[in-house]
Order: C-alpha cells, then sequence, then structure tokens
C-alpha cells in the first residue's frame, strides 16, 4: 500500500466519524431548535457584548431656606381706665363703727369682799409659817400654844417672822395675779384682771406694777382706806397700774 492509499483511508474514515457524530447530535437535539428559543444557558458567554455600568447621575438635593415667620399682629393697647374718685360716697357712708360692750364694772361692796378674803388668806398662811419657825427655834417645845407669839421678844424671830410675811404676800401676789389675773378673794366673787392686749410691749410691766402696787396697799405698808376712793369705776392700785377689774 502506498502513501496515497492510506491518506485517501484515513480520510474516509475521517468523514465516517463526523456523520456518526452529526447523527448522534441530532438525536438528542431539542424540538426547538432552529425556531429562535433556544435556551439563553447555552449561548457563549464571549459572544455577548460586555456593557460598562453607566455613571451615576449627581442627585443634586435643594437646600432648605428657612422662612421668615409669620408677622405677629400688635396687640392692641387699651387706654388705662381712669380710677373713680370715691370720696364722695366715703364721705356720704355713714360713720358710726360698732364700739365694743363696755365690761362690767365691779362694786366696791365686792371689791371690799375680795380684799377682806385675801388678807384671811394670807394671814393664815402667815400664822402657819410663824409656827414652824417658833418650833424651830424653840426645838419644837411650843407647839401649838401662846408661846409662839412670845417668840416675838426675840430680834431674830422678829426678823424672821417680818420677812416671812413679805415673802408670803409677794409671793401669793405673784402667783395670783402674774399667772391666773385673779387672787383667792377675786375668784370667789368672779372678778377678773385685764391687763389689754397681750401684743403690747407693756404687757408685762402692767403685771408687774399690779403685784408691786397690790402688795403696797394689802400688805399693808399703805393703809387700805386709800382703796376706796375711786374714778371712772378706777381705784388707785387700777390707776397706778394701768389695768381693770371687770366681772366674768
Amino acid at each position: 500500500m502506498n502513501l496515497e492509499t492510506i491518506k485517501d483511508f484515513q480520510a474516509f474514515l475521517g468523514e465516517l466519524l463526523e456523520d456518526e457524530q452529526e447523527k448522534k447530535l441530532e438525536g438528542v437535539r431539542p424540538i426547538t431548535h432552529g425556531l429562535g428559543l433556544e435556551s439563553p444557558l447555552q449561548k457563549k458567554v464571549g459572544a455577548e457584548p460586555v456593557t460598562s455600568p453607566k455613571p451615576k447621575a449627581e442627585v443634586h438635593t435643594p437646600r432648605r431656606v428657612a422662612t421668615p415667620p409669620a408677622p405677629v399682629a400688635p396687640t392692641p393697647v387699651h387706654p388705662p381706665i381712669p380710677k373713680q374718685d370715691l370720696s364722695p360716697l366715703l364721705s356720704a357712708a355713714p360713720t358710726e363703727t360698732m364700739a365694743p360692750p363696755p365690761l362690767p364694772s365691779v362694786s366696791l361692796v365686792k371689791r371690799a369682799a375680795s380684799l377682806f378674803l385675801d388678807q384671811v388668806f394670807v394671814q393664815t398662811l402667815w400664822v402657819i409659817a410663824l409656827v414652824i419657825t417658833s418650833n424651830v427655834f424653840s426645838g419644837f417645845e411650843t407647839g401649838l400654844s401662846s408661846g409662839v407669839f412670845k417668840g416675838f421678844s426675840d430680834p431674830l424671830f422678829f426678823r424672821f417672822a417680818i420677812l416671812e410675811f413679805a415673802a408670803i404676800w409677794l409671793g401669793y401676789l405673784a402667783i395670783s395675779l402674774g399667772i391666773f389675773n385673779m387672787t383667792f378673794g377675786m375668784w370667789v366673787w368672779g372678778i377678773r384682771i385685764s391687763y389689754g392686749n397681750q401684743k403690747d410691749e407693756n404687757y408685762g410691766l402692767r403685771k408687774l406694777m399690779r403685784i408691786l402696787w397690790s402688795f403696797a396697799f394689802y400688805a399693808p405698808i399703805f393703809p387700805s382706806l386709800f382703796l376706796m376712793f375711786r374714778k371712772n369705776d378706777r381705784n388707785l392700785v387700777d390707776a397706778l397700774s394701768g389695768s381693770n377689774l371687770y366681772l366674768s
């Protein structure tokens, strides 16, 4: 066999193989072949033109422009209302004012009766104090006998008796007039003492003066007969202390 015969035989075999290959492809070719309905997967990627992405267009957002505030309507200014002159009306109004009712005055008899009870009460306390003092000086030998009054001959006992008398009167008046605004005799007859307004700066001074002047006339340093003279239902102690007596 020459070389040309071999080449011809090879070409014949190649044609046979190509025909067989085409027959196999036609057996598996879809019905839609040639109708333009091929699957996009069969298309070659390289055949499609590569398009570059378009640049994004710049979006210009408009700036906010501050709107001017709405004009405010001016508030109307009213002229001031003239004040009415009320002086004619006030002058025409009645000027009568309701005065407080007067305090019931204390009669002279009740004053004397209250003073008598105060004297009896304080003198009783003083006698008790003298008995105790006399027994202390005598070693409790006198007891309640008349020997108590014989002790006045002793100067020391006499001094103690005077001091006890003054202390009992001052203590009695300070407690009764300074705290309760009445003595024991006043309480029996329903008499009270008024020193005025408590907010007054002289309120405490009036109480002090009432205690001192009552001691001077009740003790008695001065005769109590001066208290019988009265003016406008006030005696000498009331006028000097700036206080008043009234019935409750």
